[in-house]
């Protein structure tokens, strides 16, 4: 009799690290890949790219930011579970600049 408890407690002990590694697993591939989005921003300085750089770079969500001085651009890939290209476009508005999203490219 004890030993059938004995086994019924390492069963179900066993499986229970299982669905937790299930679980982990499920995260760990739920995970979205990164987007990317192109900004028309009307920066006109060095300044003006060092300032949004530090400012929308520690944004929720964002992975990468490269402002571009000469194309007057900014590419910022996100997280999209964490952020939206709208919500970063408002970012950079309130840092008072003129912002317009760049058509996707097609393929």
């Amino acid at each position: 009799m004890k030993k059938t408890k004995l086994i019924l407690l390492l069963l179900a002990f066993v499986l229970s690290l299982g669905a937790q590694t299930n679980r982990q697993t499920a995260k760990k591939t739920t995970k979205s890949q990164p987007k990317t989005v192109i900004f028309n921003v009307s920066m006109h300085c060095q300044a003006c790219t060092k300032k949004i750089e530090n400012a929308i770079g520690w944004e929720k969500g964002v992975k990468d930011l490269k402002a571009d001085l000469v194309k007057k651009t900014v590419t910022i890939s996100y997280d999209p579970t964490k952020t939206a290209p709208e919500q970063l476009k408002e970012k950079i508005k309130k840092l008072g600049y003129t912002v317009t999203e760049q058509p996707a490219k097609g393929k």
